[in-house]
């Protein structure tokens, strides 16, 4: 009986030790990139080079944008918008417009008013010095001090968040 007991225990840590040596190779990834809680980011590939704000807080992405417009092409919703940005280099503002493909709506309950309806749209962007794509809801943010905020679902699996600084990336995207 006892060596029944010592061989089946064997049997199990043999297996829990083979198991976890084989789920930590699979699960290899790119390193986790550490960023301060406000970054520079590439509105798009090419700029212009924004304020962000990387909130672990907030699961989805949020983009500001103004007279957003509901269309459809060639069968495909859509949506226009006009993104106001102010460039962190040269303080000159810009009015930049988009056309993308509608991804879904998402639904924004907020404290102590009505819910909102917000469009999502998939855009390319550059942080760190690298493009990355990620949904972004779009409102208007002009109350807020950043125009972009990025949320658990692009962060996840990439970025750690060091809450205590700010600006720890390169503004510049390689070129493409």
């Amino acid at each position: 009986m006892n060596l029944r007991k010592i061989c089946s225990a064997l049997f199990c840590l043999t297996f829990a030790f083979f198991s976890w040596t084989f789920s930590c190779d699979a699960q290899e990834k790119d390193p986790l990139i550490i960023m301060g809680w406000i970054e520079i980011m590439g509105i798009s590939p090419e700029g212009p080079y924004v304020k962000a704000k990387l909130d672990t807080g907030a699961l989805t992405s949020s983009l500001h944008a103004r007279d957003i417009e509901y269309f459809k092409r060639d069968g495909q919703r859509m949506v226009r918008f006009i993104v106001d940005v102010t460039c962190v280099k040269s303080g000159e503002k810009n009015e930049i417009p988009f056309e993308k493909p509608l991804k879904r709506n998402v639904r924004i309950r907020q404290h102590q008013s009505e819910s909102m309806r917000r469009p999502v749209v998939t855009m390319d962007f550059c942080i760190g010095g690298r493009i990355h794509s990620t949904q972004f809801s779009l409102t208007d943010r002009s109350n807020f001090n950043y125009p972009v905020l990025l949320g658990r679902r692009f962060l996840k699996d990439r970025i750690l968040v060091d809450s205590g600084h700010t600006y720890l990336m390169s503004e510049v995207c390689p070129e493409q």
